[in-house]
Parts: structure tokens; sequence; C-alpha cells
């Protein structure tokens, strides 16, 4: 059985707590956050504990780590999320629920959490802290960078080349072979036929540009 703390106490680390308790190869040992989140001393039957006391009440040794917020901050602050647990020297894990199908060999960085009922296609590179929520399709050959989202239900072409920060929200559709530039913002439903320019908010059917994604210029923070 692995043991995890779990970065971040938001609605998306209580659901990755479900997953993690119902999956029997993990046990949550804690949540853990900055102080302004840590004023009930539990969540979820488990220890919260600030970020500056974790180390000594659950070691990097005993302990990997999945880091986990929402993206419609900014991905900036999911960057940053991630590094206040890597300088305090904790390893983090990739999450694969049971249901989810990823084909063959692939090439992974950390904290990438692949949500139930997805489908990973063959011959994929994907960096860190990437989420993929429930009944995602990512086809072959994909190239995804960090700290990118997929939303429920999203279904991506093969070759797909996506940003870092790129976010994908709920019923996306993605042709094949279509490079999305960091950081760019994708609304719900959208259907996406061409490339996009990095750090564009696009709506429609297909998808147009619509502005500046959501977080653009906005200072970061981490829950």
């Amino acid at each position: 059985m692995i043991d995890v703390v779990i970065n971040g106490t938001g609605s998306l680390g209580r659901m990755v707590f479900h997953l993690l308790d119902g999956d029997e190869r993990y046990r949550v040992r804690a949540f853990t956050a900055a102080p302004r989140w840590c004023e009930a001393e539990s969540l979820l039957g488990v220890p919260v504990v600030a970020h500056d006391d974790v180390v000594g009440r659950y070691p990097p040794d005993d302990v990997v780590c999945l880091s986990v917020l929402g993206g419609l901050g900014g991905w900036t602050a999911r960057r940053d999320h991630l590094e206040v647990m890597r300088e305090r020297g904790y390893r983090h894990a990739n999450y694969v629920h049971p249901s989810a199908v990823v084909q063959g060999r692939q090439e992974w960085g950390a904290n990438n959490i692949v949500f139930p009922f997805c489908t990973v296609g063959f011959g994929g590179r994907m960096g860190d802290d990437n989420i993929l929520r429930e009944k995602v399709y990512l086809g072959h050959d994909h190239r995804v960078g960090d700290h990118a989202f997929f939303g429920v239900d999203c279904t991506v072409g093969g070759g797909l080349s996506l940003g870092t920060g790129a976010y994908l929200a709920m019923s996306t559709t993605v042709t094949n072979d279509i490079a999305i530039g960091e950081g760019a913002f994708v609304g719900i439903g959208s259907l996406v036929l061409a490339d996009l320019e990095p750090d564009g908010r696009y709506f429609g059917r297909p998808a147009v540009h619509r502005g500046a994604a959501p977080g653009v210029g906005v200072g970061a923070g981490a829950s």
C-alpha cells in the first residue's frame, strides 16, 4: 500500500481523496495546504497539516505526494502549488484510476492524475501536473506540456500538441493534429478545428478567439 499526502483541500483535492480512498493500492495519510486553509484539524477523517508543519509529521521519505489545484485561477497557481512540496523534498506520484485505459508505453513526468473511465492513446508524452477528468479520450501520439487540464468528457484526436498550462473545459472536442498554445483556455462544449494561439480564450463551434485566457496577468495563489 502506498501512503499519500494530498496537497490541496479544495474541491478537486477532495475528489482525489475519494478516488484514493476507494482504491486498495493507496492510503491517504493527510491533507496539507497553506495555513489559511488549515483551520480545521481534519478533513474527511484524515488530518489537515499546514505546509510548514508537514515535513515533521509526514516526512518525505515515508509518503508520496499528489498536489491538486483546479485550473481556473491560472496555470501558474498550479505550478507554484506543486513547487511548494518539491521544495520540501516530496516526490510526486502519478495516479491512474483502475477503470482508465492507458494504451502501451507512455512517457510521463510526475503528478499526472487520470480520473475514471479515461482512455489515453498510445505513443504519448506528458510532462508534470496534468489532470484528465472523467471520460476524457486523449488520442494517440499526443504531446502535452505541464500543468494542463482536460475537463470531463473531452474528446481529443490523435497528434495533439498541447502547451503548458492549457485548459480544455468539459465536453471540448479537438480534431486530429492540432496545436494549442501555452496557457490557452477553451470553453465548455467548444469544437477546435484549427491551431490555437497561446494565452487566448476560445469558445464556440468552431472555437473562435474571445480575448485573454483567465488568469493571464494575475498573481498566483494556492489552496
